[in-house]
């Protein structure tokens, strides 16, 4: 079994101190092999705010994978949105935007869906879906496939009337034929009740989007949140951990667990 901490929305410059000091103190007592994280580390981009993420990225004490939000492209720095517009992203996380690792047999890829050109809303361009199918065609690893992005790629049932991020289609599609089983998000500031799954192609996967990890920018009334993942070739157990202010810590919410057969995943509801 591998243990993964998947966070996303950080929003440095924006976040709720207590939040972001219980949630390092969180992972660091996890024992986790790996922690995910999301995109917006920051709110604008700003080199305050980077200077913040970077010292929260030193206190993380396992192995860490990140892809970049639409937040931590510049917004006001137009000129830096045009010339360098991930630049202060490769300086304090990582050049690599879409990177992906192997960890004992269990696949972390990634796909960049933050895009200059389209402000809050995301785009997986074609180079990018072609990126991930070489990887996925080419990966041997036999334990489950996870692929995360910022912005998501299905709506959740509950979710208001709108478009996933541009190229949803085409990054799906290849996701399925490439055997991914878990697909995380963020962006929404929302978990809605949770993961939830999704048909392509005639297979069954696992779309798990999770709320803000630790900032004051809270959608539809749902606290900041972030979510466990135990993985095994046949089953995921996710167990989100939501915020509570009255308490300053977060606490389990309703787990779900998940079987994989044939390559289809369905929920476990005697398992969670």
């Amino acid at each position: 079994m591998l243990k993964a901490i998947h966070i996303t929305d950080l929003h440095a410059g924006r976040h709720d101190l207590a939040a972001a000091d219980e949630l390092l103190l969180d992972i660091a007592s996890a024992e986790a092999d790996i922690v995910l994280i999301g995109g917006d580390f920051t709110q604008r981009s700003r080199r305050s705010e980077w200077e913040r993420a970077a010292g929260w990225l030193e206190q993380i004490p396992v192995p860490w994978l990140a892809t970049p939000g639409n937040h931590d492209i510049p917004l006001f720095d137009l000129g830096r949105r045009i010339i360098s517009p991930f630049g202060r992203y490769a300086e304090t996380v990582s050049a690599d935007l879409e990177p992906m690792v192997d960890l004992n047999g269990t696949l972390f890829v990634t796909s960049r869906s933050a895009a200059p050109g389209r402000r809050a809303e995301g785009a997986v361009s074609g180079t990018s879906s072609r990126l991930l199918e070489q990887r996925l065609e080419s990966s041997i690893a036999s334990g489950p496939r996870v692929l995360m992005t910022h912005h998501p790629l299905v709506r959740h049932p509950q979710a208001r009337p709108g478009r996933p991020a541009r190229g949803w289609e085409e990054t799906l599609s290849v996701a399925q034929a490439g055997g991914v089983d878990l697909l995380l998000s963020g962006h929404t500031h929302r978990r809605h009740d949770g993961p939830f799954s999704v048909s392509v192609e005639g297979r069954s996967l696992i779309a798990a989007p999770s709320g803000t990890a630790c900032s004051t920018r809270l959608r539809g009334m749902e606290p900041a949140s972030w979510q466990v993942l135990e993985l095994e070739p046949d089953r995921i157990r996710i167990e989100p951990r939501i915020w509570s202010p009255d308490l300053a810590c977060f606490l389990t919410g309703p787990v779900s667990e998940w079987v994989g057969t044939a390559g289809s995943w369905k929920q476990d509801s005697a398992g969670a």
